[in-house]
């Protein structure tokens, strides 16, 4: 949310408080007039702490993130803010959800990291994000969908929520066409990270398929780490990479439905994973095993959690029998580790 530029927002730091009820009315009727202002100096993510676990800063902000969102009618969701939290700052600063330049900040100036109260700075995102939920018309903590638009709408601005809805809810392709939109019609070299859901979903839980919803593709005993998710000499490594003996047996992390099992290449888009299979787990979630010596099910098969899908290998773009494991959020790559549970 940070990185905002507002010069179409009258309000300064000058202004006197109005009754908070009129101000987020105010702002779901002028959220699609101040969406491309909201989101056109966005760049990606200013905090970029991996590894999907919250920080002891942040998790301190739990008590003012419940409050705040009891407050504004959106009770449960403070996990959901956590995560938020997490991606936009790390829990550092006076600015913890980056609000200074969002149009309901109307006591500091609208200038980056202005704000110089934390516990304001809680107030104002969660006052933002709740209208944000309640434009993408999101049903739970749990509608993983509603949700996505909503975090989006959140980096983006309020315009993106509207013209998604009217082009089928929220998807990573779309996110990156709005942004591309408003580049090409604002003369800006970015607009917003287009990536943020799974950027934030990366640090989020309560969805389903939060912390330890995830077995393990190998057993245990029977592997070891060789490669780890991120940056890897100058490479964006998207998997977990579980090294075993030829032939050792690959499980499904969780149940659903094969939506890919084969050989990858360019016209599939799985060009050097070898023989992969990708499992589609609900309209949020999916895992891919690259490599494989053998495929044991097959495209449109279901399959449950812990069955056996295919056998180590060293097929595709590979220097060793392994296990390549991704698993996807909204079909962007995220790192495993934090959802990954018993083996």
């Amino acid at each position: 949310m940070h990185k905002r530029i507002l010069r179409l927002v009258g309000i300064g730091s000058g202004i006197l408080f109005v009754p908070l009820a009129v101000i987020i009315t105010a702002l779901i009727i002028l959220t699609a007039m101040i969406g491309a202002a909201f989101g056109a100096g966005q760049s990606q993510g200013q905090y970029n702490g991996g590894g999907g676990a919250l920080s002891d800063a942040v998790l301190a902000y739990r008590p003012a993130a419940e409050k705040y969102c009891e407050e504004y009618g959106i009770t449960g969701y403070a996990d959901l803010i956590l995560a938020i939290m997490q991606q936009e700052s790390g829990g550092a600063g006076s600015d913890p959800m980056q609000c200074s330049e969002c149009p309901l900040n109307v006591k500091y100036p609208h200038s980056p990291n202005s704000i110089s109260d934390p516990d304001y700075s809680v107030r104002v995102g969660i006052m933002y994000f709740a209208s944000c939920l309640r434009a993408s018309k999101a049903q739970s903590p749990q509608d993983i969908p509603g949700i996505s638009l909503a975090l989006q709408g959140y980096n983006f601005g309020g315009g993106y929520i509207s013209w998604a809805l009217a082009h089928g809810g929220y998807s990573a392709g779309n996110a990156a066409e709005f942004s591309q939109m408003k580049i090409q019609k604002m003369g800006l070299t970015g607009y917003g990270d287009v990536n943020y859901v799974p950027h934030v979903l990366r640090y989020y839980s309560a969805s389903g398929g939060g912390s330890g919803a995830f077995a393990y593709p190998l057993a245990v005993g029977t592997y070891h780490i060789s490669r780890g998710y991120g940056m890897d000499g100058g490479e964006m490594h998207k998997g977990i990479d579980f090294a075993a003996p030829m032939g050792t047996k690959i499980y499904a992390s969780a149940s659903g439905t094969v939506e890919f099992s084969g050989m990858g290449k360019s016209g599939n888009g799985f060009r050097g994973y070898g023989n992969v299979i990708l499992i589609r787990h609900d309209n949020t979630y999916s895992t891919l095993y690259a490599h494989c010596s053998q495929l044991l099910v097959q495209a449109g098969a279901s399959v449950k959690k812990g069955q056996v899908i295919a056998l180590i290998g060293s097929t595709g773009d590979s220097t060793g029998p392994h296990c390549h494991f991704e698993l996807r959020v909204n079909n962007q790559a995220v790192n495993p580790a934090p959802f990954l549970g018993a083996g």
